[in-house]
């Protein structure tokens, strides 16, 4: 398992994250991450009500990591790339998971 420290520059929707990767020997990357084992409703979504709950989610991860925090990812040896390309991996702010507490968002299942 591999870990990094990041810094959040945004929140794409409640499940994914745009981060600084800090690669080591100022070395940097930015990259899309998709928080492990939750699913959010799209933000596109075509029900409205849907939709109201991806933005609730996004709004509240926002307000709980907001742009700018230091937070610490861990993925796998051999990263797996969702069907969008974005690499899947655990995300820890302040030393607590962040997929953790999204699952007590309405609207978030587990994977």
């Amino acid at each position: 398992m591999y870990e990094y420290n990041a810094e959040i520059i945004r929140w794409v929707d409640g499940d994914t994250v745009l981060v600084r990767l800090d690669l080591g020997f100022h070395c940097q990357k930015i990259e899309r991450i998709r928080l492990a084992r939750i699913n959010v409703w799209e933000l596109n979504d075509t029900s409205s009500y849907k939709r109201r709950w991806a933005r609730s989610a996004r709004f509240k991860i926002n307000k709980l990591c907001p742009k700018g925090s230091k937070v610490k990812i861990k993925s796998e040896k051999n990263p797996k790339q969702d069907m969008y390309a974005r690499y899947i991996g655990e995300v820890y702010f302040q030393g607590k998971n962040l997929s953790n507490k999204i699952l007590k968002f309405k609207g978030v299942k587990k994977i």
